[in-house]
């Protein structure tokens, strides 16, 4: 349906021409409604619709515009509401890029495309053609919900929006829009000061996130009192590892179950006493907990099912599923949920856990209806996170994991931007997206944390079990054939490619987690982890060709006094990539190799073996 008098006539941002192709769109339980917009004032625009009128303000700015929009409802607002301030139909773009919600979820791509693909993201999104980045932003802290999204096939995009959704929702009768900033310039310039402008709390970033273990990617749910003392001990007993290591984080799998934590037969000192232990050693105990999820024989999900989230026909729903489990979802609107989780993280940061890791929060809106409708989506969540903060009461610090980044940084002080890390090849180059994609957040909102750091491949572990998890074969059913899926190994790398995780888990500045069965590392294995605890924590990286590139691969970083360079091959066969030492690091003649310490010259190209980085430092 095509719009009237659109408020972009005349108004183009960089390559993008608004007045060609820019509009804007209104969805009501499905169907389109059609805006017809009267020009109220200089850059003021006003709809009517038949359930309130829609407003929309056009704000210059030195190098783009703000949007601004407002809703008056003089009726009931419909259950389904979508409204789209800015739509362009079509366009041709060399790369694009959304930020992810949470972790791992950060998307880009290089244009023309091999095959037709959808995106979805939050936040942010950028369109780049011929080296000029198109940047639309929206408030990392949001009021409504609000994504990005597009589809790509061949060298076009089409359909590149931002849709703020209003469902299930009783809202007040004036409702203000989170403002949309359209910008075109240097793109890590302005995703950095985009940083700077959301931070709700200026952290204090100056002294280095502490080092720790954590004992999830070699033991997952097998883990045991005995296995994290054996792995305390370790580090505990090194020369260099115990000065840096300050964490032993324990993991999912010490808990009876979802709903219920409490210690499971295999920590039968119970969690009171292993802090206490790992107190003893020197360290800060952590602790692994979901929060929001009820799995079905919990005691909520049998006596207190008002505590929970529900389905679109007003029951509890199973709305959580990973690795085949299934749970009930915590409603944060409720006050007695909010309850049970102050009390809780009292409970156990009184035990002494001086760090937890929270997960699987963003399952809480898997749910589609929760207790007080008038609250939006997106800040349902920071309900739950506000509770927890209560209970622990500045006496630990805070991990979001399955994040959604809307939730701000006022609650956490660390949130993971990557996936699942494994000792895997395909791992590392999924990751590295949201790595890449995320740089800007890194000790600005929070310390980025990009997910283990492993030390283990078939050239630095003596273990004969490395191999032996298989955690896919829970997706294996009695009729199927033979899925390779089901024997996904959680280690298959070589050296080169675990010293590209390693370099890149150094180059985001953020947080450093080992994640070994640190007494089976050879000892290869156990320096490259001396070398990678024990390093500099610099700021925040700068990916060089992320608006230009899926994969990166030239990065530089900031250090107390140098820098470093990290350039990378993500290729199946060696190359010789050319340096541009102008970018780099300008005026730098010299350089050390961090892994191998040897000091060389700034060569104009380096060679590189297939899967391989160098990392300098200077």
């Amino acid at each position: 349906m095509k719009e009237q008098n659109s408020p972009f006539a005349g108004l183009r941002i960089g390559w993008l021409d608004l007045g060609a192709a820019g509009s804007s769109e209104i969805y009501s339980d499905g169907k389109q409604l059609e805006l017809n917009w009267k020009k109220t004032a200089e850059n003021r625009f006003s709809a009517e619709l038949e359930f309130g009128g829609l407003n929309l303000e056009i704000v210059r700015l030195a190098n783009g515009i703000r949007i601004e929009s407002s809703l008056d409802l003089t009726g009931k607002l419909p259950e389904n509401v979508i409204f789209t301030p800015l739509l362009v139909p079509e366009c041709e773009p060399d790369h694009a890029y959304f930020c992810g919600e949470k972790m791992g979820r950060t998307l880009t791509a290089e244009l023309p495309l091999a095959e037709p693909r959808d995106f979805l993201g939050r936040h942010v999104s950028a369109l780049t053609r011929s080296g000029e980045t198109v940047i639309i932003t929206s408030p990392l802290v949001q009021h409504y919900d609000n994504l990005f999204r597009a589809s790509g096939e061949c060298g076009k995009m089409t359909g590149w929006r931002i849709d703020f959704e209003l469902f299930h929702l009783d809202p007040p009768r004036h409702l203000v829009f989170d403002p949309v900033t359209v910008q075109c310039g240097d793109g890590l310039d302005i995703l950095e000061q985009y940083a700077t402008d959301n931070a709700e709390v200026k952290h204090d970033f100056s002294v280095p996130p502490e080092c720790g273990w954590n004992s999830w990617d070699y033991y997952r749910w097998t883990i045991t009192e005995d296995e994290v003392m054996k792995n305390a001990e370790f580090i505990a007993a090194d020369p260099v590892l115990k000065q840096h290591v300050k964490r032993i984080i324990v993991d999912d799998g010490w808990q009876y179950c979802y709903g219920e934590w409490e210690a499971n037969p295999y920590f039968p000192g119970g969690m009171k006493k292993l802090a206490e232990r790992l107190h003893k050693l020197g360290f800060k105990p952590g602790l692994w907990l979901a929060p929001a999820i009820v799995e079905p024989h919990c005691r909520i999900a049998q006596l207190d099912y008002d505590m929970l989230g529900c389905s679109e026909g007003g029951q509890p729903c199973l709305g959580f599923a990973c690795m085949e489990r299934r749970g009930f979802v915590l409603d944060p609107t409720v006050k007695k949920s909010q309850d049970f989780l102050t009390a809780l993280f009292d409970r156990y940061a009184g035990m002494g856990y001086e760090y937890f890791k929270l997960d699987f929060l963003h399952a809480t809106l898997t749910a589609k209806r929760f207790h007080d409708r008038s609250v939006p989506r997106c800040r349902i969540l920071p309900m739950l996170m506000e509770a927890v903060a209560r209970g622990v009461a500045g006496r630990a610090e805070i991990l979001g994991c399955n994040y959604p980044f809307y939730c701000g940084n006022t609650c956490v002080r660390s949130v993971r931007v990557g996936g699942d890390i494994h000792s895997r090849w395909s791992n590392v180059c999924h990751n590295t997206v949201s790595a890449a994609g995320l740089f800007w957040a890194n000790k600005r909102l929070w310390i980025n944390d990009p997910d283990f750091a492993l030390c283990r491949s078939f050239d630095t572990s003596n273990d004969p079990d490395m191999q032996r998890l298989r955690p896919c074969l829970v997706f294996c059913r009695p009729a199927d054939e033979y899925k390779s899926l089901c024997d996904f190994k959680l280690v298959t790398s070589n050296l080169n490619e675990q010293i590209v995780l390693l370099s890149l888990v150094l180059m985001t500045g953020g947080a450093v987690n080992l994640s070994d069965n640190m007494p089976l590392l050879t000892e290869q294995g156990v320096e490259l982890a001396r070398k990678t605890v024990s390093a500099e924590s610099g700021y925040a990286c700068r990916p060089l060709d992320m608006f230009e590139h899926e994969l990166p691969a030239f990065w530089t970083q900031k250090l107390k006094k140098g820098g470093r360079v990290l350039v990378i091959n993500w290729t199946d066969r060696a190359q010789e990539i050319p340096l541009d030492w102008n970018r780099l690091a300008p005026g730098v003649s010299e350089v050390r190799d961090f892994w191998y310490s040897r000091t060389e010259k700034c060569m104009d190209r380096v060679g590189l073996e297939p899967h391989s980085c160098k990392l300098w430092e200077f």
